[in-house]
């Protein structure tokens, strides 16, 4: 190698020379006349961001130029006749763990990316988790021709024959992709100080070679660790809206398939029978209570309605949560869910209309606004949550969960603190954020209300709701608002409490501040791209000034006033 050029850790055929960066890529001997050089190099430049987007895809370039002389028949130099026998999937296991041995003295105590001023522990635990997070982006794509270059010199330091198309050798790439995992955190977990053994260690990876399991791993065994790894944390909802794909799993797919099974034509069979469940068969009496498969029998029979492409692709999302904590125990290779779901031809748009001005004055010239504050009487979420909801985005959970102390001044701006109150008041996202009470729910007299719920010691602010069965709060004021849709006769795609979000969602973008930091601060909404750190971000003060902007144009409630 040339004077001056250093290889860069954790990057296999990266090497830098002053502020450039280089892949370079060794051909195996007897291929160096197929391929005409001895090693492939490119230039990638000085910006480390780049080269970091760029490494993966040039090393599966270069690395296409060697495997395109082996499958022409340089491979038939490599081996003598005695060598021909593939190995089995035990002997890549057990070369691979020999390989992770390697690799974790080979990374121990070493800086694993560039950086500037040296290399302090807690800089190579960054940059070790920065390889970690470009690692499970090559798993997640199923890009595991990455390591096809480091698992044909496995190959050949074996004296192993494998066609680079076949499932074998991919299955070697993968166990090295897991075994470069493993060091990784593994070394990390020692710079942090903590020696012992991880619990959600690659169970390939142990301080002794793997040997195989007489009985494999079966589906009904990832379900179980998946639930009690992960239904401590579950909201009520959470847990009900995994009742499908468990059902599906253990009646249609069986719990004692073996995991070897779960690929990617398997997930798709699971997704063709998530195609014919038919909506609302917990409720039908002719679907209720029966198994799944008669369920779908009956269902073809009566041509009932299906679940909608939206609700496949939420239970698809959940089994593929599954699967992957099963990628993440070494239990399932790779992630045979990724790129599997229904295509969902209404748009997000289409999914919900928000109400007309029209239909809002018409809500609010109804019972109980029509007469004003005093009608509040023993209902007060009926009068105050639809106006709430309309003015702030809130959901009607974090509203009718609110404790009147949870109510407060902060810079001297009036706020609702809807806190995050595990087991009790559940907020989406599990993120507490504190929202400014808009000027005009000021003006209409909400801050009295809340001032009278403070002196009579009430601990709800809404005392008239309750909590349902999963949890959520104000299911009666639910339904009694959807009665009054109904009874107004209100027309459009799935009007109900939830649309006041919509609504005050478009004001959001009449003042360019949907689904922007401030915006989703306000109500409580993360998207990709957005940090889910906003609830510290912005002062009361400027978020009371930004909510203030928000008018809804036409709006008739002059009639409901602070009392005299």
């Amino acid at each position: 190698m040339s004077n001056g050029k250093r290889r860069v850790e954790g990057f296999d055929y990266l090497y830098q020379r002053g502020g450039s960066f280089e892949v370079r890529l060794q051909v195996p001997r007897p291929l160096r006349q197929a391929v005409g050089k001895g090693e492939l190099k490119k230039s990638l430049g000085g910006d480390f961001g780049w080269v970091r987007r760029e490494y993966h895809r040039t090393v599966a370039d270069l690395q296409s130029l060697i495997l395109t002389a082996r499958n022409e028949g340089a491979i038939s130099s490599l081996r003598t006749p005695l060598a021909q026998s593939p190995p089995s999937r035990a002997q890549i296991d057990v070369a691979c763990h020999a390989h992770f041995k390697r690799m974790v003295d080979r990374i121990r105590g070493r800086a694993m990316l560039p950086m500037r001023g040296g290399a302090s522990r807690h800089k190579r635990i960054e940059a070790l988790q920065m390889l970690i997070e470009d690692q499970i982006d090559v798993a997640e794509a199923e890009a595991f021709g990455t390591m096809s270059a480091q698992a044909s010199w496995l190959c050949e330091e074996h004296g192993w024959v494998l066609d680079p198309t076949s499932p074998d050798f991919e299955y070697l790439c993968q166990t090295l992709l897991r075994a470069r995992l493993q060091a990784y955190r593994d070394e990390i977990r020692k710079l942090e100080g903590r020696y012992s053994i991880a619990p959600d260690r690659d169970p390939l990876f142990g301080t002794k070679p793997y040997v195989a399991s007489k009985h494999p791993r079966t589906l009904g065994e990832l379900v179980e660790k998946f639930k009690a790894a992960r239904s401590i944390n579950w909201s009520g909802s959470t847990e009900k809206n995994y009742i499908i794909i468990f059902r599906v799993i253990q009646e249609l797919c069986g719990n004692n398939t073996p995991l070897d099974e779960v690929d990617h034509d398997f997930c798709i069979g699971v997704r063709d029978r998530l195609l014919n469940v038919p909506a609302n068969y917990q409720k039908r009496p002719s679907t209720r209570g029966k198994p799944l498969d008669k369920v779908m029998e009956i269902a073809s029979r009566e041509g009932l309605p299906r679940i909608k492409a939206a609700t496949v692709n939420s239970h698809l999302n959940k089994l593929g949560a599954i699967v992957r904590y099963g990628r993440d125990q070494g239990w399932i290779v790779g992630n045979p869910m990724a790129g599997i779901e229904v295509k969902d031809d209404v748009s997000p748009e289409e999914k919900r209309d928000p109400f007309s001005p029209e239909q809002l004055n018409l809500i609010f010239a109804s019972e109980p606004w029509i007469k004003g504050y005093d009608s509040c009487g023993d209902r007060p979420s009926r009068f105050w949550a639809p106006l709430i909801a309309l003015y702030s985005g809130a959901r009607l959970t974090e509203i009718c969960g609110q404790l009147t102390d949870e109510m407060v001044i902060e810079n001297e701006v009036r706020a609702f603190n809807f806190r995050h109150r595990p087991g009790v008041r559940e907020i989406k996202n599990g993120k507490s954020r504190k929202v400014p009470v808009h000027p005009e729910l000021i003006r209409l007299g909400f801050w009295d209300f809340v001032e009278e719920a403070k002196v009579a010691k009430r601990e709800l602010l809404f005392p008239d709701v309750s909590r349902d069965r999963l949890g959520k709060w104000g299911d009666g004021t639910s339904k009694w608002f959807s009665r009054l849709v109904r009874k107004l006769k209100l027309e459009g795609a799935n009007l109900s409490f939830h649309s006041f979000r919509h609504n005050f969602e478009d004001r959001l973008r009449d003042i360019d501040l949907h689904d922007t930091p401030v915006g989703n601060q306000i109500t409580g909404r993360w998207t990709a791209g957005v940090s889910k750190n906003y609830g510290s971000q912005y002062t009361m003060v400027r978020l009371n000034a930004e909510l203030g902007k928000v008018c809804y144009v036409g709006l008739m409630v002059g009639h409901i006033h602070a009392k005299d």
